[in-house]
């Protein structure tokens, strides 16, 4: 079977970047369909999160979840307050999807002490994600695949 992982690249390890406090999230949007999330720290950092496609079988792809760090928001972004419980400990697990003889880390949820929960995972418009937990909008939480078929697993 082949794996693919999140991307990423940085030193620290991505649960340690993931279980961080966050104040406030930000949305791309791009046709209506978010296409890139921000969770931003009380210190002004954040960590972007965007989708990027990868052929597995013919006609085929499956997404797969990007990381990166961020100093500054990009324009036209839209912003929204994290609840104030996300501002204390965050456990994070992944979620993976297996298709046509792939395992693919596509998603992660975040969840907090009062169980509230944001998931984030490659979404059915190529290129895009799905967001559930940050605000409610229309098309922001269409996954790329029926949500019950991913596998949820702590991160390491």
């Amino acid at each position: 079977m082949n794996n693919l992982s999140f991307v990423w690249t940085a030193k620290t390890p991505l649960k340690t970047e993931l279980c961080k406090p966050a104040t406030r999230a930000s949305l791309l949007f791009d046709h209506g369909m978010p296409m890139c999330l921000t969770l931003w720290r009380a210190d002004g950092t954040g960590l972007k999160m965007f989708s990027q496609m990868h052929d597995v079988a013919e006609r085929t792809e499956i997404g797969v979840l990007n990381f990166e760090r961020t100093m500054a928001p990009l324009d036209f972004e839209t912003f929204v307050d994290l609840p104030q419980t996300f501002r204390c400990e965050v456990a994070a697990s992944k979620l993976v999807i297996r298709e046509s003889g792939t395992s693919a880390e596509s998603g992660v949820v975040l969840r907090v002490s009062d169980g509230e929960e944001v998931m984030v995972v490659a979404g059915a418009y190529p290129y895009s994600i799905a967001v559930l937990g940050v605000m409610s909008v229309p098309h922001i939480f269409e996954p790329e695949y029926n949500i019950d078929r991913y596998v949820r697993v702590p991160m390491e």
